[in-house]
């Protein structure tokens, strides 16, 4: 009887340790199935989490080329129409040489005369013109009915400059000086449309 009751006891007791057993391989498997599952949820936030870098970090590099390309394509277009703004200048320049020699010169001199006497608003003043117009002027003045001195120290193409006699207010209006203006104008036209305002 205690033979019996001893293998009963050692039955129970295999019996115990085997439901034991499986009762820690069941935990240790759902153990192992929540790390991997865990494991897995991690690796994907770190995969997208890498993705959503490279992809920010792409970005970042295709604007920085984008910007280089688009900078550099502004200061070729810039200097381009540099080159042709002041190709245009110095052609314009080159004609304005010669227009002392036109049949139009006298009244252009009188206009430029009287812009430059009506700019500088009375007074008692002084004309300089290149001694080439030292006769037009006298004539031009005449006609206009001033008396002023003139000096023929001007090197010019044409046009005068006008002061008053103690140098506080001086109106250049040579082909030069009009010409250097409206390349200043045009400058800043030029620059506020590449500039885009």
């Amino acid at each position: 009887m205690i033979r019996v009751s001893y293998e009963n006891l050692l039955k129970s007791v295999e019996e115990s340790a085997r439901k034991r057993e499986r009762e820690l391989i069941e935990k240790a498997r759902a153990a192992v199935g929540s790390i991997d599952k865990t494991a897995r949820e991690q690796a994907d936030d770190i995969r997208r989490s890498l993705i959503a870098e490279a992809e920010k970090a792409a970005a970042i590099e295709k604007n920085k080329l984008m910007y280089g390309v688009d900078a550099e394509n502004k200061s070729h277009m810039i200097s381009v129409r540099e080159e042709l703004f002041s190709s245009a200048f110095a052609e314009a320049k080159l004609r304005l040489s010669s227009l002392r020699n036109r049949p139009e010169y006298p009244a252009i001199f009188t206009s430029l005369t009287v812009d430059a006497v009506g700019a500088l608003g009375g007074g008692t003043f002084q004309v300089q013109v290149d001694r080439r117009d030292e006769e037009l002027c006298r004539k031009t003045l005449a006609a206009l009915d001033l008396h002023v001195e003139i000096i023929p120290d001007l090197d010019s193409a044409g046009g005068l400059v006008v002061s008053l006699t103690d140098r506080t207010v001086i109106i250049s209006n040579t082909v030069e000086s009009r010409l250097e203006r409206a390349r200043e104008r045009k400058k800043q036209e030029i620059y506020a449309i590449l500039s885009g305002e």
